[in-house]
């Protein structure tokens, strides 16, 4: 894939491919963010933790918006999907102080169907969506029959440092996060 400009998000959020997750934009320049976003391609979070002292991946999350609203206080909602991951080259900073970077599609895990340790976090993952209406919502289509959507999903929210969780952005890290999840997830 060539390389594209896209406007860049800076935020402490891991976002895997299909992953989805709901933003709340007030600031004027991620407005013309999402503005921007609606008339092209999307945009790129940066997963970002200031309070972290690791440096930042050069890996974001290529998202697209798939729905906007606005909240009881007025703030702008917006719910986005990641398509891929990228990695992110020659980030500059526009006037109103938007970050822009060019960015190239980057490969991730391929499709991979359960297997015992999957199936078991895949029913684990099932109680979780079912028991927070919120996250339920997000995802009106789930795919509790691949392991790779599974681990993705758990990855995204498991209370883990962005810079451990940045290890499973490599196409060869399937094994290391499943691995990882079986220790956390179902170590009862």
């Amino acid at each position: 894939m060539p390389t594209i400009n896209l406007p860049i998000f800076p935020l402490p959020i891991f976002l895997l491919p299909r992953g989805v997750t709901r933003l709340r934009i007030f600031e004027a320049r991620y407005l013309k963010m999402v503005s921007l976003a609606m008339k092209n391609q999307g945009f790129v979070i940066f997963s970002h933790d200031r309070d972290e002292k690791a440096e930042p991946m050069s890996v974001g999350s290529w998202v697209e918006i798939i729905n906007f609203d606005q909240g009881g206080d007025g703030v702008l909602l917006i719910d986005v999907r990641c398509n891929c991951l990228v990695d992110i080259k020659a980030i500059t900073q526009d006037t109103d102080k938007l970050h822009h970077g060019d960015v190239t599609a980057r490969i991730h895990w391929p499709d991979i169907s359960l297997d015992k340790t999957t199936d078991k976090l895949a029913k684990s993952l099932s109680k979780v969506f079912t028991e927070n209406a919120e996250l339920n919502a997000l995802y009106p289509k789930q795919h509790f029959d691949q392991g790779d959507w599974v681990l993705a999903r758990w990855l995204e929210l498991i209370p883990v440092k962005l810079a451990e969780k940045s290890l499973f952005v490599d196409k060869d890290s399937y094994s290391q996060a499943k691995e990882l999840l079986q220790r956390i997830i179902l170590s009862e």
